[in-house]
């Protein structure tokens, strides 16, 4: 479903639903790039149709109702992988990189006639092999990919030849001993973030490990790390009202925290938003996505069947 959330003169937020669109399956993974919206989800393809692929679909939003753009194997392998697809990156030149639940990362280039009928479409680059299991979450930096996975690794890619170039292994988890630089669960997510002011270039992940940690983007050297007291399964980046770089998390039980980023210490914890204390929010969850809008609002969604919009009214003394 596409919705219009643009806010009211006064300030508030009606959500007006715009579009919609049955795909035919569960979805996994959105993704929006500029006007154009891709959607990862599980469906049988045509040519097989007792069995299930991950398929991604494309919606130019400002002709939502034509058909979408698809990214396909091959003309005889009409989809996009032969397991769900579970994250996807997007660059300013038509590529299109995609992780899926069969442990492979996928480049896909925008054909003007790979599509159905000869009608625009993807068509697969290169493959990328080394995750055992999902491939959940992806970042671009330079010309390094960063993947993370539920096998709990991070690895770096070099995007012009497909070769691994870095491994940040797993630990097996061990609360009074697991060093800091590595997870030991399952990543939820990955974002590039550039520190203002010159301060560098770093990634950010969230684990099931209940924490979230940076790293450095050009040696992937864990400079922050901090826990949360259950999984962490979404993150996003938004600003207060002056500007300051804020990060959100959504956690396993349905709470929001935010916080500092390039903060002292860094990661400080700024506000929690907990159902149990506040009385709104997520009764249940885990918090499956969160995105950050525009006026300085939030959005969230959970396994409570809700969508909240949040709005940061104040700077947090940063």
């Amino acid at each position: 479903r596409l919705w219009n959330a643009a806010p009211a003169a006064n300030g508030s937020v009606t959500l007006t639903q715009e579009f919609e669109h049955f795909v035919g399956g569960p979805v996994d993974t959105v993704h929006i790039a500029a006007h154009y919206f891709f959607v990862g989800f599980e469906a049988s393809p045509i040519e097989c149709p007792d069995a299930k692929a991950g398929m991604v679909h494309s919606w130019n939003l400002n002709a939502a109702q034509d058909p979408p753009m698809e990214l396909w194997m091959s003309p005889m392998a009409k989809y996009a992988g032969s397991g769900r697809i579970r994250s996807l990156w997007t660059t300013a030149d038509g590529s299109v990189f995609s992780g899926g639940s069969d442990g492979i990362i996928r480049q896909w280039a925008f054909n003007p006639t790979g599509g159905p009928n000869g009608t625009p479409g993807f068509s697969l680059v290169k493959s990328m092999s080394g995750h055992l299991g999902a491939v959940t979450g992806l970042a671009l930096v330079g010309t390094m990919l960063w993947s993370g996975g539920m096998d709990g690794t991070l690895r770096l890619w070099n995007v012009e030849s497909g070769d691994q170039v870095h491994l940040i292994p797993a630990v097996k988890k061990d609360a009074a001993n697991s060093p800091p630089g590595h997870h030991s669960g399952p990543v939820t997510g990955l974002l590039p973030f550039e520190a203002p002011n010159n301060q560098g270039s770093f990634v950010i992940s969230s684990s099931l490990d209940d924490s979230v940690k940076v790293w450095n983007a050009t040696n992937g050297e864990c400079v922050a790390s901090e826990s949360h007291g259950q999984g962490v399964t979404s993150i996003a980046l938004t600003a207060d009202p002056k500007g300051n770089p804020l990060l959100l998390c959504g956690l396993f039980y349905g709470d929001i925290m935010i916080r500092g980023t390039i903060s002292n210490p860094p990661l400080v914890l700024l506000l929690k938003l907990s159902h149990q204390y506040v009385g709104v929010g997520h009764e249940l969850g885990p918090v499956n996505d969160i995105q950050s809008g525009p006026g300085n609002t939030f959005y969230a969604v959970a396994d409570d069947g809700k969508l909240t919009v949040w709005q940061i009214t104040g700077d947090f003394g940063l």
